[in-house]
């Protein structure tokens, strides 16, 4: 029974007196591993900062685009309505103030209007979003 030994083991006398050239090899040996750690370091260095800085941009654009999307679109069907029946409210008070009927229903026609034209603008806006983002992930 014997066993194969090793070949990457050193075997030395306990107390041989080269010692000095055992120290050298030892410090070669961790300088070429401080080497290898330094580079490996620098290397997740640059790697961080590359994914830090696509990281910021694409929270710059997701918050870009959460702040444009809550300006132009409505909150929902309750402020709308709310919104629609005050200013219908104000409507009214201002043409019976002015004592003109024919006044009501110019404003009536304007803001059905320019609430259309505000209903295709965003439509169109959104749809140029969604192909903006299919491109952008096309892309990537």
């Amino acid at each position: 029974m014997s066993a194969s030994i090793d070949s990457s083991v050193k075997i030395t006398k306990p107390f041989s007196s080269d010692t000095d050239k055992d120290k050298q090899d030892l410090l070669l040996d961790a300088d070429l591993y401080k080497d290898k750690l330094e580079l490996q370091w620098s290397g997740l260095k640059t790697d961080a900062t590359e994914y830090g800085k696509k990281a910021l941009i694409i929270g710059g654009v997701v918050a870009t685009t959460y702040v444009v999307m809550n300006a132009i679109l409505p909150k929902n069907k309750k402020d709308i309505r709310a919104a629609e029946e005050e200013a219908e409210a104000f409507e009214r008070a201002q043409a019976f103030k002015a004592g003109e009927a024919k006044q009501k229903s110019k404003f009536a026609v304007g803001a059905a209007v320019q609430s259309l034209a505000w209903t295709l603008a965003v439509g169109w806006a959104r749809q140029k979003l969604k192909h903006l983002i299919a491109d952008d992930r096309k892309i990537e």
